[in-house]
């Protein structure tokens, strides 16, 4: 009997659950390789991470690593644990468990970055304060959702007490997936934060000044975390231009608490930020902007920082090619504002609990307001797909549309040649032609390609060379190859080679105010014309009268001009306004 009573003691010993709650991961260094695992140790010692890439569940003596606790801060009645992970493998599920004097705890598992430029999601929000049932959807959401990483813009609680943020932190573990898969956060300080060492001790980040950069990728995306709460000036906007300066990579993007304009009319202006960041963001190519603060919801349109003229409103004008993109400004849970001090280079506002949902790839970002729901009526995506939209999700749909896409206008376009048929060669009758496709990426990697005539599609292929033949008859035809990343994204606008006998000029190209044609022919006389923003944006539709249009009410930019002749004959033409 007293064996029994033994054993039964033993067994009851290490099932027992460790002393430890609330937990956190946090990025703080390079994502690929390293996390912070964060959690509140309630009593017990000797505390030890299990981890592997292997999931042994909770039987802790299999895992390949451990890591004992390496700092531990008491801060908002909580002792605050913290270890490094570090030397990870990229892209790569990690299991683990945390064990101590008193038991160990449930199984979880992150994701490492990927440490090349694939397609990553981000979640970027803030202000979750004092309503708890919105916080609590929108945190159950981010578990649904599956990003990448969590930019949380501050002002977690409303009162910065003690029991608020142990509330916060039990709320946070609403993030954690169905499977026991967490999410990390990189979070900045807001006004709701009255200490500035407030976020250093519940999360550890890597600046106590609580401003740093985290790049995602090789070089896909950086997002700046700024402090709004101290000078924007000084140390800290001499850091922002040397790391600015030194960063090569495709995306850049900025998150803090106050916003430089806020879209709500009592809140006052953010004149250190705009000060000393504005011009920043703009001369280094800074493309989207997460602001918090007003409790409510705005984008605007690409914009650059100005003292005057007719299109300057409150410093700053549209510029759709080269501008900033700024878009919050709060809703995760604090009170709603509305909207009511909207400029003319707002692109969309309105007043509910929402968040922003990102998709990044090395072509493009796709943005998306997420209206805070009942997260049971929304479907969990797998931990393989990305940037999926799930069943059930509410997409804001205002009526500019529902996504805010920005384009790489410097991307280096794969190498896509033809090598048998020339731009607008003539095709004699009956001509057998191989046409030969070679599509690469930059890193040199062979693109999966599709190859259509006049809308047709003809060929697939992702090999290299590519070669189709097409028997052509005299006439007119449109060649267009596609090529497409592994994600199956466009890597690239379609090549278009358009044949027939004859060829249309514009000039000149770039031009001031007037466009001339030539060689129009019977097909394109009389032509309707289209002219579209980079972003899609029809803002020209007339016929063409003669052989002159007068586009002196244009922007200076890059355009896009098609021209529809007979039959529903498509030519398409890069036009450049200076």
């Amino acid at each position: 009997m007293k064996k029994f009573f033994l054993f039964f003691f033993i067994l009851c010993f290490f099932l027992a659950n460790a002393n430890t709650r609330r937990y956190r991961i946090v990025i703080t260094d390079n994502p690929s390789t390293t996390i912070m695992i964060g959690w509140e140790q309630v009593s017990g010692s000797n505390t030890k991470i299990y981890y592997d890439s292997i999931d042994y569940g909770i039987n802790w003596s299999n895992y390949a690593f451990f890591k004992s606790k390496e700092t531990e801060v008491i801060d908002r009645g909580m002792t605050n644990s913290f270890t490094k992970l570090d030397g990870l493998t990229p892209n790569t599920n990690y299991y683990f468990l945390i064990k101590d004097s008193e038991g160990i705890s449930s199984r979880y598992w992150f994701k490492t970055a990927p440490n090349t430029n694939e397609t990553m999601s981000f979640i970027a929000g803030g202000d979750s304060r004092n309503n708890r049932i919105p916080r609590q959807f929108a945190n159950t959401m981010v578990s649904k959702l599956k990003p990448t990483a969590v930019f949380f813009g501050g002002d977690m609680t409303n009162d910065d007490s003690d029991i608020e943020w142990q509330e916060w932190f039990d709320d946070w573990q609403l993030t954690i997936a169905s499977d026991g898969r967490m999410f990390p956060i990189i979070p900045a300080r807001g006004n709701h934060e009255f200490n500035n060492n407030r976020i250093p001790k519940l999360f550890n980040i890597p600046n106590v000044n609580s401003y740093y950069k985290i790049t995602f990728g090789n070089n896909l995306y950086s997002i700046y975390t700024l402090n709004s709460e101290i000078s924007a000036g000084g140390s800290q906007a001499a850091w922002l231009k040397n790391t600015l300066e030194q960063d090569n990579s495709i995306w850049k993007s900025a998150q803090y608490h106050k916003p430089m304009k806020p879209h709500v009319t009592y809140k006052s202006e953010g004149n250190d930020e705009y000060n000393n960041w504005a011009k920043l963001f703009y001369d280094y190519k800074v493309k989207l902007v997460f602001e918090s603060d007003s409790h409510t919801v705005k984008t605007t349109w690409p914009i650059k920082p100005c003292l005057f003229g007719i299109n300057c409103d409150e410093g700053f004008e549209r510029d759709d090619i080269n501008g900033t993109i700024y878009v919050g400004e709060g809703c995760w849970g604090a009170p709603l504002r509305n909207s009511n001090d909207n400029k003319t280079w707002s692109r969309d506002f309105g007043s509910f609990n929402q968040f922003k949902w990102l998709c990044v790839s090395n072509t493009k970002i796709e943005l998306k307001t997420i209206i805070i729901e009942d997260p049971n009526t929304i479907s969990e995506i797998n931990n393989i797909t990305t940037c999926l939209v799930p069943n059930g999700v509410n997409i804001w749909n205002p009526t500019n549309g529902d996504t805010v896409t920005i384009t790489n206008l410097n991307l280096e376009t794969p190498n896509i040649t033809f090598t048998s048929v020339a731009d607008n060669d003539f095709i004699e009758n009956g001509l057998n032609t191989s046409i030969q496709t070679e599509a690469f990426d930059t890193d040199g990697n062979i693109l999966f390609v599709e190859f259509y005539i006049n809308g047709e599609l003809i060929a697939v292929d992702n090999t290299y060379p590519f070669e189709t033949n097409y028997d052509f008859d005299d006439g007119f035809y449109i060649l267009e190859s596609i090529a497409y990343d592994n994600d199956n994204l466009t890597n690239n606008e379609a090549i278009r080679l358009y044949i027939g006998n004859f060829d249309i000029k514009l000039f000149p190209n770039p031009f001031k105010e007037i466009i001339s044609f030539n060689n129009l022919g019977k097909s394109f006389t009389n032509a309707e014309i289209f002219i579209y923003s980079i972003n899609g944006k029809l803002i020209y539709n007339k016929k063409l009268l003669g052989k002159k249009i007068n586009l002196e009410e244009l922007s200076s930019g890059i355009y896009l001009l098609r021209m529809v002749g007979i039959n529903n004959k498509v030519i398409i033409k890069k036009i450049i306004k200076n």
